[in-house]
């Protein structure tokens, strides 16, 4: 395994450290409304909209918003939505059932990622190595199939106590049974659906509560692109192989701020809404962010096509009074 304990680190004054570190409540809460709110208006556009040719662009507008359920399941994983830890457990059981993540799988997964960010090898969470191909990038990641597939098989396997290699390589053993135990609820969950639509002789339970995830995969391919894709890979530097990029408003509360995601790798420790104020604190030690996500797909598509000639290429990142790029 690799070393991965000389992490670059940028330098903060502790005090403000500890300040942006402190986690509440209500940011939270807000943050969750907000979501809530826009996925009861594209649901109830969605279920209007049936037996027409709007419900195309209704159920992938439904769909598009649902998957931001991984931006809940992914700060509570952390710890760092809610202070109340009864709160934060029982969101992201709920917002994980959404998305086919069990909360013990997804927190001890992602936490390898931190841990391994981009070494290839190390990094569960790697879809693709450099060089990348259009073929692959399009296949693997943009129809987000292969993150379905990926949490659909880990929670079947678990469920039954088979564990995937990934499963069994990061969950501890003292905390897997709690790892089947949330799968088969799951499992048994999803089952009940499908009964149900069975019973009602109407696909209405599982258009509305498992298929979204599937109406959501190019929104939450196209999003989850912009975090590493393109970038550098085994390197002890997040300023290299991780992506900020500058979001409108509206993204940045449905993103739950990942949008600053060098900082988060950073500093993971520093709760979703201190990561704006969190960015200025050290944007002198950082490069400068991309342009919204639309930059990014630029930035990606750029470095698959230089690839092809120059396999070592990646998205250039200057680092302040450094002079490396």
């Amino acid at each position: 395994m690799q070393v991965t304990d000389r992490w670059y680190r940028c330098e903060i004054d502790r005090a403000l450290l500890k300040s942006l570190s402190r986690r509440t409540n209500w940011h939270g809460l807000v943050y969750l409304l907000y979501f809530v709110v826009l996925l009861v208006i594209s649901g109830a556009w969605a279920l209007q909209s049936l037996g027409t040719l709007w419900s195309i662009p209704a159920f992938l507008l439904y769909g598009g918003i649902w998957v931001f359920a991984t931006s809940v399941v992914h700060e509570t994983s952390h710890g760092t939505a809610f202070r109340n830890r009864a709160l934060n457990e029982a969101v992201l059981f709920i917002s994980g059932f959404m998305v086919q993540q069990t909360p013990s799988l997804v927190r001890y997964v992602h936490a390898r990622h931190h841990s391994h960010t981009a070494l290839v090898g190390e990094d569960p969470e790697i879809i693709l190595t450099n060089p990348m191909t259009w073929r692959d990038f399009i296949i693997k990641e943009l129809i987000d199939l292969g993150s379905i597939w990926y949490f659909v098989k880990a929670t079947a396997a678990l469920a039954i106590g088979r564990p995937t290699r990934d499963a069994a390589d990061c969950i501890p053993a003292p905390a897997m049974l709690r790892a089947v135990i949330e799968a088969q609820v799951y499992m048994l969950a999803y089952l009940g659906i499908i009964l149900w639509s069975l019973m009602a002789q109407s696909w209405l339970p599982v258009l509305m509560l498992i298929l979204p995830r599937l109406f959501g995969a190019p929104t939450h391919g196209v999003i989850l692109a912009t975090q590493h894709f393109g970038m550098a890979q085994d390197i002890p530097d997040h300023r290299q192989t991780t992506r900020t990029m500058h979001v409108n408003p509206a993204l940045r509360l449905l993103y739950w701020n990942m949008n600053y995601h060098v900082e988060h790798h950073i500093f993971p420790q520093v709760p979703f809404h201190a990561l704006p104020a969190l960015h200025k604190a050290v944007a002198d030690q950082c490069p400068p962010p991309t342009r919204g996500v639309f930059g990014a797909m630029v930035e990606i598509a750029t470095t698959i096509n230089r690839q092809r000639q120059d396999p070592g290429y990646t998205t250039p990142r200057p680092l302040p009074g450094s002079g490396r790029s």
